[in-house]
Order: C-alpha cells, then sequence, then structure tokens
C-alpha cells in the first residue's frame, strides 16, 4: 500500500561508519536507542561516538506485537525520551515509528486494537500532531522495506498481520549508513532490492497510466541493473545503492499518482507469510510468477495485462535474455539473484491462505477489491506446480508447518 506522504522526512546518505559521529547534530534532548539485539557492533559504534550514555533497549528482529510495542513504549515513558533513535531491520523500526505515536496518544492503540478484527488495514485517525510525539530517527540495517521514510508500518495481533497507517508514522529523520548494512547476507540484499522491484512494479500495473511513468520505469532498470551487478560483485557502495533505490521508492516519483492499492500481490503474500511463518519475500517469491501469468492472461482483477507488458519491456531493453513474458521473466530474474519460494504449499494452507485474504482484504474493502477467493486459489495452486519445475536448491526447506 502507498500512504499519504503529508510528512516528509528528512533523508541523509552516510559513508560507511560515519553515523556515530554525526547523529549527534540530529538527536534534540532526552534520547534513547532502541536496536537489534544481533548487531552488536553496529550498536557500540553508536555508543562510543555521538550517543556515549545513551539508554538502549535491545529487541528481536520479529514481527511486532502489542507485546513489543509495550516494551518499546515503556521504554520512551521510563526515560522521557525526546528523541528515539531506531536502528535494525523493518521488524524494529516499525516498532520505534508505532510505538512513538502511541505514547504521544494512547487512544491510537485503543483505536487499532479495536479495528483489528474488521480488516487488515488500520488508518489512524487524525490525532497527535508530529511535535508532540518523539522525534524519531531511523537507521536501517536492511533493504527493501523503507520503513524508515514509510507512512505505514506492519503489526501482528491475534487475528493476523495488519498494515497500519498514519502521515506521522514516516521518520523525521531517516539515516543511511553504509557501515549498518555491511552485516547483511548479499542474499537479502538482492531481495530487499526485489522487494522494492515489486513496489513499482505492483502499482503500475494496477494503476491509470499518468505522467509519472516514466520515472518509475527508470527506477525499475536502474534496481535490474544493480541487482545483475550484485550477483557478480559486493561492495559497501552497491549496497548504499540498494539502500538509497528502496528509500527512493517511497520518497521520489515511482509511485505518485498510483492506486494505493496496486499492488495486490502484497495482501497474499503477506496472508501467505502469516499462515506459514515464512519471511514475506519468500512468500512473494512463490505467488510473483503466477498472479504476473494471470494478469497475461487477461485476469484484470489482479492488473492490467498492457501496463504490465510496456512495464516488462522496459526492463528486457536492458536485459533482453529475461525474456518477453513478463511472468517467466521474473522467474528467471528470481533464479538468477538466488530468491526462491515454497516449493510445497498443502491445500489446507492455500485455503487457509485465500479465506483470510478475502476476509482481511477484499470484499467492500479496496484492497483486494474483484479478487475473490476462488482467484487466490487459482494462483496458489498455479505457484506451487510452476515451483515444482524448478530444482531445489540445496539446503531449501520443502515443507513448512503451518501457523497454529
Amino acid at each position: 500500500m502507498i500512504a499519504d506522504r503529508t510528512w516528509n522526512t528528512r533523508c541523509v546518505i552516510l559513508d560507511q561508519g560515519t553515523s556515530a559521529r554525526y547523529v549527534g547534530t540530529l538527536i534534540r534532548g532526552r534520547t534513547g536507542l532502541v536496536v537489534d539485539g544481533a548487531l552488536p557492533e553496529h550498536r557500540d559504534r553508536l555508543l562510543d561516538g555521538d550517543l556515549k550514555g545513551t539508554p538502549v533497549l535491545e529487541l528481536g528482529a520479529r514481527p511486532v506485537s502489542f507485546t513489543t510495542l509495550g516494551l518499546v513504549e515503556e521504554f520512551i515513558r521510563g526515560y522521557d525520551l525526546t528523541t528515539v533513535v531506531g536502528l535494525g531491520g523493518g521488524s524494529v523500526l516499525d516498532a520505534v515509528k508505532i510505538s512513538a505515536l502511541f505514547t504521544a496518544d494512547p487512544c491510537f492503540a485503543e483505536f487499532a486494537a479495536r479495528h483489528a478484527k474488521r480488516s487488515g488495514l488500520i488508518v489512524l485517525p487524525f490525532g497527535a500532531e508530529p511535535n508532540t510525539r518523539p522525534r524519531t530517527i531511523l537507521m536501517p540495517s536492511t533493504v527493501g522495506t523503507g520503513a524508515e521514510v514509510s507512512a505505514v508500518a506492519c503489526l501482528d495481533t491475534d487475528v493476523g498481520r495488519h498494515l497500519i497507517a498514519s502521515r506521522h508514522l514516516s521518520g523525521d529523520v531517516a539515516v543511511l549508513d553504509a557501515g549498518h548494512l555491511s552485516t547483511l547476507p548479499r542474499q537479502l540484499v538482492l531481495e530487499g532490492l526485489l522487494e522494492a522491484l515489486l513496489r513499482v512494479a505492483g502499482t503500475m500495473i494496477g494503476s491509470s497510466p499518468s505522467i509519472f511513468d516514466d520515472d518509475a520505469l527508470s527506477v525499475l532498470v536502474r534496481m535490474v541493473r544493480l541487482g545483475h551487478r550484485l550477483t557478480r560483485e559486493d561492495s559497501p557502495e552497491l549496497r548504499l545503492a540498494a539502500a538509497r533505490l528502496s528509500m527512493e521508492t517511497h520518497t521520489g516519483w515511482s509511485l505518485i499518482a498510483r492506486n494505493p492499492y496496486g499492488a495486490k500481490h502484497w495482501y497474499v503474500a503477506n496472508e501467505l507469510a502469516y499462515v506459514t511463518g515464512v519471511r514475506k519475500m519468500t512468500a512473494t517469491a512463490t505467488v510473483i510468477e503466477a498472479i504476473w501469468d494471470e494478469i497475461e492472461n487477461g485476469a484484470t482483477a489482479w492488473g492490467e495485462p498492457h501496463r504490465l507488458a510496456a512495464l516488462w519491456s522496459a526492463v528486457t531493453s536492458v536485459d533482453p535474455s529475461l525474456g518477453d513474458t513478463a511472468a517467466s521473466g521474473i522467474k528467471k530474474l528470481m533464479v538468477r539473484w538466488g530468491i526462491h519460494g515454497l516449493d510445497e504449499l498443502s491445500e489446507q494452507t492455500a485455503m487457509k491462505t485465500a479465506n483470510l485474504a478475502v476476509s482481511r482484504w477484499g470484499g467492500v474493502l479496496p484492497m483486494l477489491h474483484g479478487v475473490d477467493g476462488v482467484h487466490i486459489l487459482r494462483v496458489l495452486r498455479k505457484a506451487i506446480n510452476m515451483r515444482r519445475a524448478l530444482p531445489s536448491p540445496v539446503g531449501h526447506q520443502r515443507v513448512v508447518r503451518e501457523r497454529g
């Protein structure tokens, strides 16, 4: 989903390891650091620099729940923080974003809990003004989500994984430090680049033509070129370029004038990831080829075939080896980048995923408007048949246990 970008984020791009000496110019008042516990080197570097003496809260890189938010909110209130620095992947940054807003106005938390059973999307009402919540400085250690600048965040509840939207969820400052990306496996850099690529592609496919199409196509071409380079070489500069492109999908022109719910693959992948417990991009890689194949065969409920064809023509202009059709081409791209989906999916899991997707995002809701359970089941069944045609990567888990 694309959220209203009423509130802009200041974006700072830094050379490797320099954020520890720069962040002091960004903080105001009492400051705390919320960090992924798996990043001790990055944490210590910040604490040896401008954040020396700053209180620290360590989180695990797990989906954000109300329990997680309670820990962060207690941390913010306990130290009466006026600035919160977040360092980590999308879940850590989402926890900081949501908690900062909930501490400013607890009514938001009550609103989210109350509306969680109604829809997968929770749009928070206008309430606290930006200057009443703690200032947020967000430093990503992963690529793809763009959580540091987006006006949305993910939250897990007892009934599913939700997308919370508010113009106050964008970070006040987003800091990209090449050093924070250094410990990320290159495979996850490529996954993140694909996530950003599909964010742009999905919204184009699900939207009407606009004068900003050229900007979106330009970003897609740059992503494909960069991804191919990353399969051959690795460097801090290339990783930083991937993070910048991911951020650009939220802050640049690539999503302007688009249907905010155009990327329909996201909602199916979201439910598949929740049901099976796999990462979002594993679920996305499972379904995207099948969804694009449906579009190419005229299933306009998923997107416009001519828009997909035009998009893929731009991609193949820089890499003709990907082929003329988008569905087979995205499969080739994922194989080349080493990105794999699920190899096995039970009928029970497919049914549960389809039912959840329709109940939480479909029907009268705009996210999957026009897509019913039959459409989704067809995609999931087709996806598994397509996956079976590929050789299984060494060590790749073939069967996943369904979430209880």
